[in-house]
């Protein structure tokens, strides 16, 4: 269901934006180098964004929850969170000029990739690849992605082309010294259905039921996860800079 919403949005979106494209551009293979760092921008942004904005944090929280990685949690998402993030990768990418078909080209290559950044520590122990790593998102990087540890959390957004992560000074390689532990800094019955899908949202009720005033309540939805209308702030951003710190000193 999920994919098939996906698609759908996909090609409606396509069909509204292509026509408004600010550049034009033509399938050529320097246009496809183009096309793939626009692709990577808008998979960064949008990324980015679930991490930063409480509600949509909600949705894809389902993709973290596991506390374990394997290339099946590449499949594992909360449908809705395909309407608005599969629209707005159509929109991006058609206003910049991508054509539909390299659009298609690279997400099945970025599909194929995804997979495989989720492998397995018993496939794969040793996930950094080599000198790749200083170019590619590698399993490694993507192992630091979906760690709860405040050194990792909400680094390493993009896809397979590390590069906006360097640019927005998101990217954090994986340190021998601090072992991922997968998963979200809730606590969480991580085999239970509801728990898993809904646990966040039932979450951010509370917070926004709570809440003094309109402004705060508002603030709760749209604020990172860990704001807090008490100044106590546990936000991902505070708990890396804390963390960063720590391995200064």
């Amino acid at each position: 269901m999920s994919r098939l919403i996906g698609i759908s949005v996909l090609l409606i979106a396509i069909g509204i934006f292509q026509k408004y494209a600010i550049i034009h551009t033509s399938i050529t293979w320097y246009w496809f180098i183009y096309s793939y760092l626009v692709y990577e921008l808008n998979n960064f942004i949008r990324h980015y964004l679930t991490h930063k904005v409480r509600l949509l944090w909600c949705f894809h929280s389902v993709h973290h929850a596991s506390e374990d990685l394997n290339a099946s949690i590449t499949l594992t998402t909360f449908f809705v969170e395909n309407l608005y993030t599969e629209f707005f990768a159509a929109m991006f990418c058609m206003l910049l000029g991508v054509q539909p078909l390299m659009l298609f080209t690279i997400m099945i290559i970025d599909s194929i990739w995804g997979a495989f950044v989720h492998i397995s520590e018993r496939s794969l122990k040793n996930a950094r690849l080599g000198f790749l790593e200083r170019f590619i998102l590698t399993p490694s990087h993507h192992r630091v992605h979906h760690g709860r540890n405040p050194l990792y959390m909400d680094t390493n957004f993009c896809s397979i082309i590390n590069v906006w992560d360097i640019i927005f000074k998101t990217y954090q390689k994986e340190e021998e010294q601090v072992p991922v532990d997968y998963g979200i800094t809730r606590p969480i019955d991580a085999n239970s259905f509801t728990d898993v899908y809904f646990g966040e949202i039932l979450s951010l009720w509370k917070d926004v039921r709570s809440a003094p005033g309109l402004k705060n309540k508002i603030a709760y939805i749209f604020m990172p996860p860990g704001w807090s209308h008490t100044g106590e702030f546990h936000t991902a951003q505070k708990l890396r800079q804390e963390a960063l710190k720590a391995i200064k000193h």
